[in-house]
């Protein structure tokens, strides 16, 4: 078994697929209707991501990407007018992360090992 992707629910698909676009590099793989819900899949390397417009699910979830150099990926954020809303901080186990806010709340998490 393998990992599939993540997927979560949206109010606006074009301010997600905008954000997700501009802020993490994700470009549009696929898009379609499903029991009246419009969906996109967007792509970054091997990592997918489902938007889907309609519900909103309040799950409280938080997505990960690992990262080569968190540091990078913080001054990168910022420049296209992201800042963390959390961290970075060192873990124990000698983890660095960092996390951001999404359009609809949504946590994303940065973790450089």
């Amino acid at each position: 078994m393998k990992w599939h992707h993540v997927g979560m629910y949206v109010q606006s698909i074009e301010t997600s697929r905008a954000f997700y676009e501009e802020m993490f590099d994700f470009k549009a793989a696929d898009s379609f209707q499903f029991l009246g819900e419009q969906i996109v899949f967007l792509k970054r390397g091997e990592a997918l991501l489902e938007l889907i417009e309609g519900k909103q699910n309040l799950s409280g979830m938080h997505m990960c990407f690992e990262v080569e150099d968190i540091e990078e990926w913080i001054e990168r954020l910022r420049q296209r007018g992201l800042s963390p809303v959390e961290g970075p901080f060192r873990l124990d186990c000698g983890w660095k992360v960092v996390f951001y806010e999404g359009p609809d709340g949504e946590v994303i998490e940065l973790l450089a090992k």
